[in-house]
């Protein structure tokens, strides 16, 4: 992306809003600081900024009671217009709430929503809400150039974003959690005119979730991060610890079961049991109910601390541990790298894991045995080696998180005239028929030509033997080109013979979401085609994150030589059954091909164009 200053100037002038439910100067979450930082250099480079946000006072307050005056106020650079909180039934929210914390991320599906529609309209309808932020954005939105809303699952996105959607940027700031499944979340994304990511990993997220038709109206913007550096200004306690004369690893953020500080915690108790005798404390600082360091030897709770605090024990300490899985950026991990501290971070956790793996900045930790090893290292490393890994990190924050080259790339998203031309794909995929496909039978994919039967023939026999390894699966075929009329009924001839009418769906003349529905479903792509007409076909199964299974062929092998498996020899169609279950089950096996797709994708195709998917806006 060019920074020289053209988008600057082009976008110079604009009047635009940021809306967000909750806005002040003393809120510490990190997308209370991104909205208001971003606001406040905006405001600088010129623009007229207005902060459309609530009466209520912050997240952890009634969300249905305004506690704040309503109307418009000057602060600085930027207009505050707050608008009264709806009234709100907070047990219904808190029921639905609970339902959508206890499930398991893992055995969710895209595109499905993870509860009934019912549950979802009171989730929604009983966040935080503002039917006058409404009403404004209904009358008043067309005086505005360009909307930013954030985050992404709260009702003032949710129901105020598509009053103004051709004009709306979406910023989720997601994470993989369950609200981000729930089917009015990918309304508000395809709703949106563009879309503005905190990092490469929250982009893969989103495509992951929402489909590639995305991508064109998708920036990584980034997120700016400002730290106090002077360290005359720092504070030599916080409350009775002194950081200067301390050995610590330090944890900042809300203590929260959501943010996993209870497997740190529980790393670093093993880790004092295996050295006894060491001196490294763990630091943890945050806003908490319940204190993880009570009667914990080496744990310390400092509880909430002030900004020149946060930078006196960032100073100090010999590492920052971010443990949490579900980040879209992770504010503190780049503060950290501005004081030239090394981090270690989830390695679950796309955002946090990508940055660190492309800086070489920290540490990568999973499991409970990996992060006792990583304090380890932290303990057991001299000096030289932990600066040296917070110089890394140094200079890739400096690349990535300064707010001049942060801004640029907004306005670089408000002056392209790419961004209102919309994906084809850019909709929501047909959500019966991805219902219908999510019953806990395996979904194998086919999509392309269907130009005779002797084409599927291999296809249909490998099918047969793969339902004697897997009673409960489905194939579908997708022709993603007309088919002769004879040649349809001839395949639905075969179809009845092989008695598979219950199990084989022969698709034609899809439209888009229908299309989108199948891959979004499909737990594996199956080509056994030579003739290399599907090569298109196996690029959308790699911006899907669908697993491939092909023929090794030069054209397939151009796709999909890390996005899957290719097979020289379909001799033996139960083998490639057997391979095929494997590719299905393996789930360390299918994310190392998911890896390895992406990869693939974000770096062979610098010519902007992939199968007919632009990703130039990127």
């Amino acid at each position: 992306m060019n920074h020289n200053g053209t988008h600057a100037q082009r976008a110079a002038g604009l009047r635009i809003a940021i809306v967000t439910p909750w806005f002040g100067p003393e809120l510490r979450g990190g997308a209370e600081s991104q909205s208001r930082q971003l606001a406040e250099h905006l405001a600088a480079r010129g623009h007229n900024v207005d902060v459309l946000t609530t009466c209520c006072a912050s997240f952890y307050d009634d969300w249905g009671k305004s506690t704040l005056r309503p109307g418009s106020e000057r602060q600085g650079n930027l207009t505050i217009r707050r608008f009264r909180t709806d009234k709100r039934d907070g047990r219904a929210f808190e029921r639905v709430n609970a339902i959508l914390l206890s499930l398991d991320v893992a055995q969710l599906r895209r595109s499905v929503s993870p509860i009934g529609d019912r549950d979802a309209e009171a989730f929604c309808r009983n966040s935080i809400n503002s039917m006058s932020l409404y009403a404004y954005l209904a009358a008043e939105g067309a005086g505005y150039d360009h909307f930013v809303f954030l985050p992404y699952m709260f009702g003032t996105t949710l129901f105020g974003l598509p009053l103004v959607a051709e004009r709306a940027y979406l910023q989720p700031c997601l994470h993989r959690e369950p609200y981000a499944y729930l089917t009015q979340v990918a309304k508000t994304v395809h709703a949106a005119k563009g879309l503005l990511f905190n990092s490469e990993g929250e982009f893969e997220l989103a495509v992951s979730l929402f489909g590639p038709g995305i991508i064109r109206k998708s920036r990584v913007v980034g997120e700016g991060v400002e730290v106090d550096r002077d360290r005359a200004r720092f504070p030599e306690r916080v409350g009775e610890f002194v950081p200067a004369r301390e050995r610590y690893l330090l944890y900042l953020g809300r203590q929260d079961p959501a943010k996993n500080v209870a497997t740190l915690v529980a790393a670093y108790k093993g880790f004092r049991r295996s050295a006894p005798a060491s001196r490294l404390k763990l630091v943890l600082a945050g806003e908490r109910h319940v204190s993880y360091g009570e009667s914990s030897a080496g744990i310390v709770d400092v509880g909430p601390v002030s900004e020149r605090e946060k930078s006196a024990l960032l100073a100090h300490c010999r590492a920052l541990a971010q443990p949490s899985t579900s980040e879209s950026f992770s504010r503190v991990m780049y503060e950290a790298w501005a004081f030239a501290r090394p981090v270690v971070v989830h390695a679950d956790c796309p955002p946090t894991a990508t940055a660190v793996a492309r800086s070489s900045g920290g540490l990568l930790a999973d499991s409970m045995s990996a992060w006792e090893n990583a304090l380890h290292r932290i303990d057991d490393s001299s000096e030289e080696a932990l600066d040296a890994l917070g110089r890394r990190g140094a200079i890739f924050a400096g690349e990535h998180s300064a707010w001049s080259a942060v801004v640029e790339r907004y306005e670089g998203a408000f002056a392209s005239e790419r961004v209102p031309v919309r994906d084809p794909w850019d909709e929501l995929p047909d959500l019966p028929l991805t219902a219908a496909l999510a019953d806990g039978k395996t979904n194998l994919l086919y999509a392309g030509p269907v130009v005779s039967i002797d084409h599927l023939y291999a296809l249909l026999v490998f099918f047969l033997h793969y339902l004697t390894l897997e009673r409960e699966a489905r194939l579908a075929i997708a022709a993603t080109a007309p088919i002769d009329a004879r040649v349809y009924d001839a395949v639905q001839t075969e179809v009845r013979r092989l008695d598979l009418v219950d199990r084989l769906l022969v698709a034609r003349d899809l439209a888009p979401a229908q299309l989108q529905a199948l891959y979004l479903s499909a737990d594996a792509f199956v080509s056994l085609d030579r003739s290399e007409t599907s090569a298109a076909e196996l690029q959308y199964a790699m911006w899907f994150d669908v697993p491939i299974l092909a023929t090794n062929t030069p054209a397939h092998r151009a796709v999909a030589d890390q996005g899957g498996i290719l097979v020289d020899d379909t001799s033996d169609l139960l083998a490639i059954a057997v391979l095929a279950q494997v590719l299905v089950t393996d789930s360390v096996l299918r994310q190392k091909i998911i890896a390895g797709a992406r990869r693939a994708r974000l770096v062979a195709h610098e010519a902007h164009h992939v199968a007919g998917i632009d990703v130039a806006a990127r």
